[in-house]
């Protein structure tokens, strides 16, 4: 599907969908490494290469570490194209990209350090972490150790960025993302899943590593308009939230996922016929089935281009999201993911014994997209309860950096 063409910087020398060019030509040599990703449950460095070559991880990067700084969607764009043809590789696309977006909202002095010399450099992230996980107050900065789990494309990462509750002297717990070489962690390989296999989304484990005040950024300035990054990076991308808008760097992959799933289905149905050569494109059950399917993707895609535009519109004027927009934005994400697992799942239910096979391409990308909308970021049960509260007015002001402290962190 291509980007929309009103939301491409049009001061850019490369737009987002010159960029979507780019990720369609690499898009045969990933097809035919899919089985090799799948195996190894980690990307070919040959696949990491060719996203480096190409550039299309540098979509919202800063310019002046080497991005182009287009809106927020043109990585995502480029994750969407690449799942025709892979969807781990569409994946951590669509994460990493994400991450060389908000690394721009951090501290100035981090952002050299981790692009200055390396403007390739790859950055993994991960959220979820197990209790006991913490930072501690040192002198210039904090000893941290921890598990966090599920760092897409942790193999190839140089750097990971973790959410980690920091702990202050008769203070409560506040999270921070922290930026950690990947000489001070190690990857535990623990990555077994029917979907998303390639993706590599290993656990980091660190024991007591010192991590200096400039790599440390308050959750809760990285989800303001006016982050620390924005003194260095003043482009209208680096003035949106954070966490409010990530969820569509994983949703867009899994909806490409559908898609391919759906384009499979499409090549394989023309030429098949039953056990009585009664061509199978030519039953109503069939039929209806492709256009419920393509019904909801292109709804998906309706919702994401709306929500596109109204982020940039905001961006580009400098004004601050309401809460009940974020809100809005947060449940519309999660509903694209569920509509993109409703319509891969009604194209295999349709496709038979053969749809269910691990040499079918669009088996693949159903389990592809099944593994991508289990993201807690996509949970319908999470994000509609929220927008629930939101119409019968029992919200209570909650940001989603208070959502993501556990009671336990809460109250210790």
């Amino acid at each position: 599907m291509a980007p929309d063409n009103s939301l491409e910087n049009r001061d850019s020398d490369i737009t987002a969908s010159d960029l979507v060019k780019l990720a369609s030509k690499i898009g045969p040599k990933l097809f035919d490494r899919r089985h090799t990703s799948s195996k190894n449950r980690c990307l070919p460095k040959d696949t990491i290469d060719d996203l480096k070559e190409s550039k299309v991880l540098r979509a919202c990067m800063p310019k002046r570490f080497g991005g182009f700084e287009l809106p927020f969607g043109a990585h995502t764009d480029v994750a969407m194209e690449l799942a025709k043809s892979c969807g781990s590789t569409a994946w951590v696309s669509g994460i990493i990209g994400s991450h060389n977006w908000w690394l721009g909202k951090y501290q100035p002095e981090a952002q050299f350090e981790v692009w200055e010399n390396d403007p390739d450099a790859i950055v993994g992230a991960a959220f979820a972490h197990k209790q006991g996980t913490k930072g501690t107050k040192t002198k210039g900065g904090y000893l941290v150790s921890g598990r966090w789990m599920w760092c897409s494309g942790s193999a190839h990462c140089d750097w990971v960025s973790l959410m980690t509750p920091i702990i202050k002297e008769n203070l409560p717990p506040e999270l921070a993302m922290i930026i950690v070489p990947k000489e001070d962690y190690q990857i535990e390989d623990v990555w077994y899943s029917p979907g998303m296999r390639g993706s590599g989304s290993n656990d980091i484990l660190i024991d007591e590593k010192f991590v200096p005040e400039h790599r440390i950024t308050k959750l809760a300035d990285l989800n303001k308009k006016d982050s620390p990054g924005c003194s260095l990076n003043t482009g209208p991308v680096y003035k949106l939230p954070m966490l409010d808008v990530f969820g569509y760097s994983v949703a867009i992959p899994t909806l490409g996922c559908a898609i391919a799933t759906h384009n499979h289905y499409l090549s394989e149905m023309t030429g098949r016929v039953g056990l009585d050569s009664a061509k199978i494109l030519e039953f109503q059950s069939q039929q209806l089935r492709a256009a419920e399917s393509s019904m909801e993707i292109d709804a998906a895609l309706e919702i994401y281009r709306s929500d596109l535009c109204k982020m940039w519109n905001a961006a580009e004027n400098n004004r601050e999201l309401k809460p009940h927009e974020l809100n809005k934005f947060k449940r519309n994400c999660a509903y694209v993911a569920t509509l993109a697992r409703r319509s891969a799942t009604r194209i295999i239910e349709a496709m038979g014994a053969t749809g269910i096979a691990d040499s079918n391409p669009a088996y693949t990308s159903f389990s592809d997209t099944i593994a991508g909308a289990s993201h807690r970021a996509l949970s319908w049960d999470i994000n509609g309860t929220i927008w629930g509260k939101e119409m019968f007015g029992l919200n209570k002001n909650e940001s989603e950096v208070d959502r993501r402290m556990a009671p336990k962190e809460k109250h210790n």
